[in-house]
């Protein structure tokens, strides 16, 4: 009996307490003002939220060309549709004299040789030659060496190989010492590989060129070291064969 009534008495003072906070509440909290913001109810309409992109909303804008955010248009990006792939045919019977030019060839090119001023003067006539012929590919041309891939008619190809090979170079651009031809190739289907005729630059830093003539300068070194010590060896060699002398 006595702890039934102080349980009852404990709950009525946990409920009058809840009650008054309840009260203190509703005093603190401030009427919604219908004249600045109506009160639609059940009819409340949605919230209009802005497009999310990257986790940024994106607003409209007017037009401002100083403004590089704001994107030209909605449109959305479709690449240019590319050309057909025609197959060339294999039947050596369907080409003569009239047509053979039609036919599409390539092939890849070394050449080994001095030329001078870093290759500047030989990779202009080169790529004036092959640029003439209307041929496509690229082109890598240096102090010492060369190296191409060319695409393009048949008989451009044939002018260009014999300009290669017959070694048309002149004396201020370099000389060429010897030339090698390799994966040539015919039938080719069209469109191409490649759309134009370029030039692969070095673009290396200076550092990088730095280590490399270095390198390069090193080995030089030690192969005119060694051809001083075999020259050496063959003189004495030489003087005791001569003066019949003893060397043990």
């Amino acid at each position: 009996t006595g702890g039934q009534a102080t349980g009852s008495k404990t709950s009525a003072m946990v409920q009058m307490q809840k009650l008054g906070r309840f009260k203190r509440l509703l005093g603190q909290t401030r009427k919604p003002n219908t004249d600045w913001k109506p009160n639609y109810g059940l009819l409340t309409r949605r919230k209009h939220h802005p497009l999310i992109l990257n986790g940024y909303p994106q607003f409209e804008k007017p037009y401002d060309p100083d403004n590089r955010k704001t994107p030209p248009t909605q449109k959305k990006y479709r690449p240019p549709v590319p050309p057909p792939v025609v197959k060339a045919s294999r039947n050596s019977s369907d080409y003569n004299e009239d047509n053979f030019h039609q036919l599409k060839s390539k092939f890849q090119f070394e050449v080994k040789g001095m030329f001078h001023d870093k290759g500047y003067l030989a990779e202009k006539e080169v790529f004036t030659a092959a640029f003439n012929l209307h041929l496509v590919g690229w082109l890598k041309i240096r102090s010492n060496f060369m190296l191409g891939h060319v695409q393009g008619d048949t008989y451009a190809l044939s002018y260009f190989k014999k300009y290669l090979e017959e070694k048309h170079l002149s004396k201020e651009a370099g000389t060429i010492d010897w030339v090698r031809l390799f994966e040539y190739n015919t039938g080719l289907s069209t469109p191409l590989q490649y759309r134009h005729l370029y030039c692969e630059k070095d673009w290396r830093k200076y550092r990088r060129r730095k280590a490399h003539i270095m390198s390069l300068y090193e080995k030089w070194q030690i192969r005119r070291l060694q051809q001083e010590s075999l020259e050496r060896r063959e003189k004495e060699l030489k003087v005791i064969d001569e003066k019949c002398l003893r060397n043990y």
